[in-house]
């Protein structure tokens, strides 16, 4: 009974993505941006976002063909309807490793070739499952192993709600001001430390995040 129900609640939830999608984009056109980042000068970059604000930065950036990863499981299929929609390209996995079996290795590979043709890429650092504000290894590794630079970015709102999810997701009022902070470009060579620059970049995100707070 359990299982039949959760499946009915995500058939019904599928169905409403096309309403759900819509609304998003009509909410992203009422944000009044105080600052617009770039991203037309930008080439085989990585912009490392916490989980909780990845719909922020995904209205900042809708329409510009980045390319975003969606995990394989149910809330990843949602997460990947919502970023078509929203004019991102999708790869399905984690960039993880130990995770092949749920398509771990397939997304990581998959983003090393669209890094390696000069695409940009927006992951969540801590997701998709947490723990949250805990940057994992993987964007790093992609850096790496493709020459790319992360740049973390952090999204603040005049007026927004954040729910009391574990990520803290955060979700802008219609017409209220946006900014988008980001901090200075990450560069990981192949001699670098993976753990070293996992906490160069949990460092840069904590303080942009202390920006939006204050």
């Amino acid at each position: 009974m359990g299982k039949r129900f959760k499946s009915l609640k995500f058939r019904i939830i599928l169905a409403l993505m096309p309403l759900a999608v819509l609304l998003t984009r009509v909410l992203a056109r009422t944000i009044r941006w105080r600052k617009r980042y770039d991203f037309s000068r930008d080439r085989k970059t990585i912009y490392a976002v916490w989980h909780g604000q990845a719909l922020a930065l995904a209205m900042f950036s809708m329409d510009r063909g980045i390319y975003g990863l969606a995990s394989r499981f149910r809330d990843g299929e949602i997460a990947a309807i919502l970023l078509r929609g929203l004019g991102f390209n999708v790869v399905r996995g984690s960039t993880e490793e130990g995770k092949a079996e749920k398509g771990g290795r397939t997304g990581a590979l998959q983003l090393i070739e669209v890094l390696k043709r000069g695409e940009n890429v927006a992951i969540t650092v801590d997701g998709p499952k947490g723990p949250p504000f805990k940057v994992k290894k993987g964007v790093v590794f992609l850096a790496q192993k493709t020459g790319a630079k992360i740049v973390p970015a952090v999204v603040r709102f005049e007026r927004a709600k954040v729910l009391n999810s574990w990520d803290r997701f955060t979700v802008p009022y219609p017409f209220t001001r946006g900014e988008v902070l980001t901090g200075e470009p990450i560069t990981v060579s192949e001699e670098d430390s993976l753990e070293a620059k996992r906490l160069e970049l949990e460092k840069a995100l904590y303080e942009l995040s202390s920006e939006v707070s204050s």
